[in-house]
């Protein structure tokens, strides 16, 4: 990937909170977001939700998200989400959410684990990263690396280029393929939508049946 100057560079994730949200169940209760980061993305979703759970696996960044000002309904926590001792609602959540977290785990063990984590009639909605394998794959940086150098140069002109929650960051190469997702998510989550986005992105969004 063609690296852009530190003054234009921006945030991926942020990009695709927007989407996330149109995802979030009307009259959701409780919400889990899994790699929370900083906490960006939590704090947004505890303006709609009533209650959020937000985890991620290093200390670092919870400790990070918990020195923000935050909203009285977020409870943060450091943990590994396939750690068979992690303490979560033992009802599920009307909505969970993964942002760049995913590639980081195991991929069939981790999607099994979140669709546990819905509630039935509850939403998965997960952003994440995938291996470029096909010509497909790199056809698409004709098209991405002109527009992240557009977004870059607009926001950096109206003073919202960087990226200030990558400092101490984990950072993990994606190990599986598009096509590797789209089946995994086929094989554990039925009628879950799987799609190539801009920016190296893919999204995943699945409605648990109501009666699982």
């Amino acid at each position: 990937m063609i690296q852009l100057p530190q003054a234009l560079l921006w945030d991926h994730n942020s990009h695709y909170h927007p989407w996330l949200l149109r995802q979030v169940p009307q009259r959701s209760a409780r919400a889990l977001d899994v790699g929370c980061g900083t906490g960006a993305f939590a704090r947004q979703l505890a303006a709609r939700v009533e209650h959020v759970d937000a985890v991620d696996v290093s200390a670092e960044m919870v400790e990070a998200a918990k020195g923000a000002s935050n909203p009285p309904n977020i409870r943060w926590a450091r943990a590994d989400l396939l750690d068979p001792e992690l303490a979560l609602d033992p009802e599920g959540y009307d909505v969970v959410t993964a942002i760049s977290s995913l590639h980081h785990m195991p991929l069939r063990p981790a999607l099994t684990k979140l669709a546990e984590l819905v509630r039935p009639g509850g939403t998965l909605a997960v952003v994440g990263h995938y291996r470029k394998e096909t010509a497909v794959d790199f056809a698409l940086d004709a098209v991405t690396l002109p527009a992240n150098a557009a977004v870059g140069v607009c926001k950096a002109a109206r003073g919202r280029a960087g990226k200030p929650h990558d400092d101490g960051m984990p950072v993990k190469d994606p190990v599986d393929t598009l096509v590797d997702i789209r089946a995994a998510a086929a094989e554990l989550l039925p009628g879950a939508a799987v799609r190539r986005r801009l920016f190296w992105r893919v999204t995943l969004h699945w409605r648990k049946p109501k009666g699982s």
